[in-house]
Order: structure tokens, then C-alpha cells, then sequence
């Protein structure tokens, strides 16, 4: 679904963010991308959500992806069959002073099943829309009205979430998807998550909790100073390892 050749990512201060990063995400897998913060893995998600330039060739389901021009930014990755929950649901994921249907409706407000006519949204099918989404992403309270700041941290992120999975997606992109997230939240978004891979989409997970990527990655690929480090399946590294990955250290660590 994804691949990702030679990607470099230099920032407006003339940093070298990602580094001649190369990979892929087949149909079905979780990615899991593991680092500490600040290693060039937001600016991955950021280029591949369409809202930052970089050089190098993106590739999904076979067709290239605009890296610079008016052809790189969201709704054109939307249109592309990419989905994305943000690192920071507050920033980028939702505006707060809102109310939750509207938020479920940013980014894809122009489908035809908001639209009244040429020039209004129907409002109410998207309040209708966004109830059935509360329904069945457990939000709490189920109140469509209510402003996005006046959700707890878990119900924002189950808001985002409905938005871009039930948008049937090819390819998930997915950062922090747990922080600051109660426990009970937790669990459901990690289930959201492996349903949808289990439907045979691609998910690209950022993550700086180790025991978040083990537990859902069928591969774990570590980012350290913008550069992929290794790549180990879950079942044959451990935490000890990719921390001396994350920390740059490439050699013997058995």
C-alpha cells in the first residue's frame, strides 16, 4: 500500500529532519515506528498527511504522491485513500472551541453526503452522522453539541479516530494514538486499530511507548536522528534492544 524511497525532509530553519528514510507497509500490517520524540518521526507523518514538503518519492498503491506544490496537502491525501489521526489531537486534530459534529465533518466536509446543495452543508446529516459515529466509538457524552474542549483527552481522540477510520482508509496514518488517554480509552482505540488492520488496510503507527508498538506492530522499524535505525519483529526484539536502537546503537546487542 505504502512505500517510502530515499525521503528527506529539511525544516524552514534549514534542519535536516529525515534522512534518506526507505520503507514500505503492505496490506494488512501494522508499521510501527518507534523513537524519541524529536528524531524526524513527526515530520514523517506530517509529509505523508500532506503539510509538510520533502524531497524523495512516496509511493501509495502504486501511484506517486506530490511532495511540494498545491497538490501536497490534506484533502488531496484524503483523496488518495490516506486517513490521519494527528500527533496532537488539540493543534491538529480538532478545533476546540467546536462542537463535535462539526469536528467529525473537518476534511471530508465536501462529500457529497454533506452537501445540501451547491453552496450549504446539511448540517443535519452531519449531526446525524456524527451521533451514529458517538454510538459506536463508545464518546462520552454522546452529545453531538458539545464543544470538542469540553471532552476528556480519551472521547477527543475517539472523535478523531471515528473521523478517519470510518473514512474506510488504505492507508491509516496514526501518531501518539494513546497519550494522555485513560486506561479504558486505551484499550478501546488499540482494538480500533487491529480491526482495521485485520480488514486488510495499511497503518503507519508512531509511538513513543515501546510496550504500545510491541503490543500492535507486525514490524517495528526505530527512527534515531531522522534515520531508520533497524527493523525487528516484535516477537524476536525486545524493549532493551530498540532502546539501544533509539539511542543509536547499531551493533551486537544481544
Amino acid at each position: 500500500i505504502l512505500e517510502v524511497k530515499n525521503l528527506n525532509v529539511t525544516d524552514d530553519k534549514g534542519v535536516h529532519r529525515v534522512k534518506d528514510v526507505s520503507f514500505n507497509v503492505a496490506a494488512g500490517e501494522i508499521l510501527g515506528i518507534a523513537g524519541v520524540a524529536g528524531n524526524g518521526q513527526s515530520e514523517l507523518l506530517e509529509v505523508l498527511g500532506g503539510y509538510e514538503k520533502a524531497t524523495g518519492t512516496i509511493l501509495v498503491n502504486g501511484v506517486e504522491l506530490d511532495l511540494t506544490g498545491s497538490k501536497s496537502d490534506g484533502r488531496s491525501r484524503r483523496a488518495r485513500g490516506i486517513a490521519h489521526v494527528p500527533e496532537d489531537r488539540q493543534r491538529e486534530g480538532l478545533i476546540m472551541d467546536y462542537a463535535a459534529w462539526e469536528n467529525t465533518a473537518f476534511g471530508y466536509h465536501h462529500d457529497e453526503k454533506f452537501q445540501r446543495s451547491g453552496l450549504f452543508m446539511d448540517n443535519n446529516a452531519i449531526k446525524q452522522d456524527t451521533i451514529e459515529k458517538m454510538e459506536r466509538f463508545d464518546v462520552r457524552p454522546p452529545d453531538p453539541k458539545l464543544a470538542a474542549k469540553n471532552f476528556s483527552g480519551g472521547n477527543q481522540q475517539k472523535i478523531v479516530l471515528a473521523r478517519e477510520i470510518e473514512r474506510n482508509p488504505d492507508l491509516l496514518l496514526i501518531g501518539q494514538p494513546t497519550r494522555g488517554v485513560d486506561i479504558g480509552a486505551i484499550e478501546f482505540i488499540h482494538q480500533q486499530i487491529v480491526a482495521l488492520r485485520d480488514q486488510g488496510k495499511a497503518i503507519l503507527l508512531v509511538s513513543v511507548e515501546l510496550e504500545e508498538i510491541l503490543s500492535l506492530s507486525d514490524r517495528v522499524a526505530v527512527m534515531f536522528d531522522g534515520m531508520i535505525m533497524g527493523e525487528r519483529l516484535p516477537a524476536e526484539t525486545d524493549e532493551k534492544e530498540l532502546g539501544l536502537l533509539m539511542a543509536g546503537m547499531t551493533g551486537d546487542v544481544a
